[in-house]
């Protein structure tokens, strides 16, 4: 893909996704619903946006998520989504790529808080012809009385795959992850 296309692709979308949300924060402000869509195409491939954000005395969420093509069989795009509610709140987000070698990556990390404590992951993989597949996701979570787990699973093609995992009691002291 040239440097050129993906900016302007990356340009467009930006701004695209930018008027979207702002014309949905102040209608989803008065609570309710509301829902919006744009799509943008030209010789240098398509840019899509989809957005929505709702509120109620329950609580509320937004999401929006986007996709560009560069009419030479690259694509690439992502996504959010807030939840937030009486108990706790979460949030997701990911992304993706895709170019027409047939190399794929995706990233993605999410993040959720409540009553009982805390959890982050975050992780992604890649995808080609000549190194197969590589990924791998790092999760930390925190217990409300202060207990910490923290883990990573990685695959690589052809070794398998690998996992470590460290836990805390509330005091700080490592202790052995309990199982399933």
């Amino acid at each position: 893909m040239k440097n050129s296309n993906l900016n302007n692709w990356q340009i467009k979308s930006v701004w695209l996704v930018i008027s979207v949300m702002f014309l949905m924060t102040n209608m989803a402000q008065a609570g309710g619903r509301v829902k919006a869509r744009a799509t943008t195409s030209d010789s240098n491939g398509v840019s899509t946006a989809t957005a929505s954000a709702g509120k109620n005395s329950q609580g509320a969420f937004a999401r929006v998520r986007g996709t560009n093509t560069d009419g030479q069989g690259n694509v690439s795009g992502g996504g959010a989504t807030a939840v937030k509610g009486q108990n706790g709140a979460a949030l997701r987000a990911g992304s993706f790529s895709a170019d027409n070698s047939g190399t794929v990556n995706y990233h993605g990390s999410s993040a959720a808080t409540g009553a009982n404590g805390t959890a982050v992951t975050t992780g992604g993989f890649s995808a080609n012809q000549g190194d197969g597949i590589k990924g791998s996701r790092s999760t930390a979570a925190t217990a409300n009385n202060g207990a910490t787990y923290q883990g990573t699973t990685s695959y690589e093609s052809g070794k398998g795959v690998s996992h470590t995992q460290v836990c805390y009691n509330a005091q700080g002291t490592q202790v052995t992850c309990p199982k399933k």
